[in-house]
Order: structure tokens, then C-alpha cells, then sequence
């Protein structure tokens, strides 16, 4: 339980979930960080979800604290990383999470639609990523870990802009690692499979969607998300110390085929 012992670690889009309803990846990660040692900085957009979920897990004991963050500004993630190194004196492992999507094809894709996801799903994370890497560098050290999607490595029948903004994420992920390795600041990406999270949870209600999602997957089964979380304990963990650049696919088989 003590992986994460002294880390001072930021999760975006974290709040989306409280501990009575669907904890999306995030939330899942801030719970397992926690548990794991860490000192844990909620962040997203609804703040009364966000700051609820922190008193929860305050009300378990754990040092968690929530910050307003709306990813695709600047200026919001400057005062939030400041913040984290004003009262932590720094920051020791990013989550980038946040995250939206849309469901249209190409030819049903507006640039409305496009912008829109890509502002948070692309633009948030390469902000994240440069904000947290101008604190980490004079430590020498730090880990950054972006949440694609098995849409970042395959395509379908549908989500054109998400698949976009994914795919992009596994590129920026791979550039950073290797731009930022001479500061030891290591750089990976999980790529979650089908798993309920609030992000799709109008799934839920569909038993026909869902037996025609899950019949692609060759375990069978919805990914739980805390399997998503303990991914991400190790990345940040010093356990994977000589990990970056790497995809961490967590997909039930799905994209072995």
C-alpha cells in the first residue's frame, strides 16, 4: 500500500464520478492513489462533483484536494500547477484524463463537433503536458500519463473526431518521451478497451449495444475500471522507472486480433 509514498500527483477530469455512482478511469485513479500513498489533486470542470468526491475521500482519511481545471486553457493549468508547487513544493506525476467525445462518422462530424473534442482530448493534453514538464524539469524527474484509447490504435464504424484526438495522443505521447528523457521525466499512455465509465454510460440501457461491443472483446467482458487505475499506479510508480514512450493496452485481447 505504499507505492506512491510522498508523490504529489494531479488527475484530470477526475471528478466526474463520486464513490455512490460510476467512478470513471480517473476517479478510480484518484481512489487507487490514495490507497497507494500519494497526495492527490482532483481536478475538472464540475466542481461540485470534483470538491464532493474530495470530501469523500478525505472522510476516508486520505489527503485529497480538488481544483477547478478546464484543461483546454492555459492559464487555468498554470494556476493549478503553480498552486500544486506553491503548497506541495511539486509535482511529481500528471494524469491526463480529461476527456469528451462524439459519436458521429465523417461525413456526420461537424467542425463544431471536431473542435470541440479535440480542443479537451488534444489540445488539454499537450498544455498538461508542457505545464507539468516546465515544473518537473529542474527536479529531474517526474511521470506524465496520458489516457488514449484502443480508438487511438483502430478504427470503426463511428466517434471519427475521438478516433482523431486519440490517435493524436499516442503520437504527442511518444514525442514527448523522447524530447523530455534528458530530464528523466518519463512519458507513457494507457489505452483502456470497452469499460463502463460515465463517459458512455447511456450504454447501459442498451443490452443490444452492448452484446455487439463485447463480442468483439476475446475475454468477454467489461473492463473494470480499477484494472485502468492499477495501470496507472504503475506508471507512476517507481516500479516502471525505465518506461516511457511506451502503449499500455488494456483492452481484454481486443486489438491482438
Amino acid at each position: 500500500m505504499d507505492r506512491l509514498t510522498n508523490k504529489v500527483s494531479l488527475i484530470t477530469g477526475s471528478g466526474s464520478g463520486t464513490m455512490d455512482s460510476i467512478l470513471g478511469f480517473g476517479g478510480e485513479a484518484a481512489l487507487k492513489f490514495c490507497e497507494e500513498g500519494s497526495t492527490v489533486i482532483i481536478s475538472d470542470v464540475d466542481d461540485e462533483k470534483g470538491q464532493r468526491f474530495s470530501d469523500q475521500l478525505n472522510e476516508k482519511g486520505f489527503p485529497a484536494y480538488y481544483r477547478h481545471l478546464n484543461v483546454e486553457k492555459e492559464a487555468e493549468w498554470e494556476e493549478t500547477i503553480n498552486w500544486i508547487c506553491d503548497t506541495f513544493g511539486k509535482l511529481d506525476v500528471l494524469v491526463n484524463n480529461a476527456g469528451t467525445a462524439n459519436r458521429g462518422d465523417v461525413l456526420n462530424t461537424t467542425e463544431e463537433d471536431w473542435d470541440r473534442v479535440n480542443q479537451v482530448n488534444a489540445k488539454g493534453y499537450f498544455l498538461g503536458i508542457k505545464t507539468a514538464g516546465e515544473v518537473m524539469k529542474p527536479e529531474n524527474t517526474g511521470s506524465i500519463i496520458n489516457v488514449s484509447s484502443i480508438y487511438g490504435i483502430v478504427g470503426s464504424l463511428h466517434s471519427f473526431a475521438y478516433h482523431a484526438s486519440k490517435g493524436a495522443i499516442r503520437t504527442m505521447t511518444k514525442s514527448a518521451a523522447i524530447q523530455l528523457a534528458k530530464y528523466k521525466i518519463r512519458v507513457n499512455a494507457i489505452y483502456p478497451g470497452y469499460s463502463m465509465t460515465p463517459l458512455n454510460k447511456d450504454l447501459s440501457n442498451d443490452p443490444a449495444a452492448i452484446k455487439v461491443r463485447l463480442s468483439n472483446v476475446p475475454m468477454g467482458s467489461w473492463i473494470p475500471p480499477e484494472q485502468i487505475a492499477w495501470g496507472m499506479v504503475y506508471l507512476a510508480s517507481e516500479e516502471s522507472s525505465w518506461v516511457t514512450g511506451s502503449d499500455l493496452v488494456i483492452d481484454g485481447g481486443l486489438t491482438a486480433q
